[in-house]
C-alpha cells in the first residue's frame, strides 16, 4: 500500500479516536454550600446551581462529578486543579485561578432593608451599615464610598439575621438568595421594606487554569448558549425563585433576568 494511502488512513483513524476522547475526561465540579444555589444533608444534593451544573455537563455531553463544598474552598480547588468547573460569582481572586468562559445567569442585585426602614433610595445609605455574604460582588458605588460601613457576613442566612436582629441597616445581595434565606428563617417578605435596584450580577462558568483544555471550554460555553435560548436555565431560576417566594408579600413580581450577551473574557 502506498505511503500516502498509509498516512492518510493512519490520520483519519486518529480524528475518528480523538473525537470521543474530546468529552472523555471527567468533569469536576464544584458548587457553592449556599442556599438555595447548592446544598448536601438529608434531603441529599440540589440546589439551583448544583441543577444547572450537572445540566450544562449533560447538554455538553461530557460525564462529571459535582460536589457540594464550602464557597471559599471552591477557590482553593480550582487553583490546585482539583476541581474544574465552579458556577459562581466572580471576583479577582477567582478569576487569577480559573477563565471565565461564559456568562451563564443573571440575576437582580439589591438592597434590602426592614419594612418601614429609612433606607428607600440609594442616597439614604450613608451612614448606614450594609450586611452581604464574603465574596459577594460589591457595587463600585459602594466600595468608592466612605459613609457607607460593609460588614462581611458568611452567608445570606447571616445577613438576614443580623437585619432583623436590629445589628446592621440593610443587606447587599441577589433576590434569590436574600428571599430564600428569609423563608428558611420564617421571615416574611412583607417585612422587608421596597428593595433598591442595583446592576445586576452573573453567575460565570469558571474553569481551572490547571486543567482547562479548548475542547471542553467550547463545549461547555456552547452547551450554555443552546440552554439559554430553550429556556431551561431560566426555568429552573423561576423554580427556585418561586419556592423563596411563598410567604405572603405585597412586594411587586421581580423581573426574569435576561440572557446575557457578554463577551467571553479570553
Amino acid at each position: 500500500m502506498p505511503l500516502l494511502r498509509w498516512t492518510n488512513l493512519l490520520l483519519s483513524a486518529t480524528l475518528l479516536l480523538q473525537a470521543p476522547l474530546l468529552h472523555a475526561r471527567l468533569l469536576r465540579i464544584e458548587t457553592i454550600k449556599s442556599e438555595p444555589f447548592g446544598y448536601d444533608d438529608a434531603r441529599g444534593k440540589g440546589g439551583m446551581m448544583y441543577e444547572i451544573g450537572n445540566l450544562i455537563a449533560s447538554t455538553a455531553g461530557i460525564p462529571y462529578q459535582n460536589n457540594v463544598v464550602p464557597y471559599a474552598r471552591t477557590v482553593v480547588s480550582l487553583r490546585n486543579g482539583t476541581a474544574d468547573m465552579v458556577l459562581r460569582f466572580g471576583n479577582e481572586e477567582l478569576t487569577s485561578v480559573a477563565h471565565q468562559v461564559t456568562p451563564v445567569l443573571a440575576l437582580p442585585t439589591m438592597i434590602f432593608s426592614r419594612a418601614a426602614s429609612h433606607i428607600l433610595r440609594f442616597e439614604d445609605l450613608q451612614g448606614a451599615t450594609l450586611a452581604t455574604a464574603r465574596s459577594f460582588p460589591i457595587d463600585p458605588r459602594i466600595a468608592a464610598d466612605p459613609a457607607i460601613h460593609v460588614y462581611l457576613t458568611d452567608s445570606n442566612e447571616h445577613s438576614v439575621r443580623m437585619l432583623f436582629a436590629g445589628r446592621v441597616d440593610a443587606v447587599l445581595g441577589n433576590d434569590l438568595g436574600i428571599y430564600g434565606a428569609a423563608s428558611r428563617q420564617s421571615i416574611k417578605l412583607s417585612e422587608f421594606g421596597m428593595p433598591i435596584p442595583l446592576a445586576p450580577q452573573h453567575f460565570w462558568l469558571h474553569f481551572s487554569r490547571k486543567t482547562a483544555d479548548t475542547a471542553t471550554s467550547v463545549a461547555l460555553k456552547n452547551a450554555v448558549e443552546k440552554l439559554e435560548r430553550d429556556g431551561s436555565i431560566n426555568r429552573i431560576w423561576k423554580k427556585y425563585l418561586d419556592q423563596a417566594m411563598l410567604p405572603a408579600t405585597s412586594l411587586p413580581a421581580l423581573p426574569a433576568p435576561t440572557a446575557s450577551i457578554l463577551p467571553v473574557k479570553r
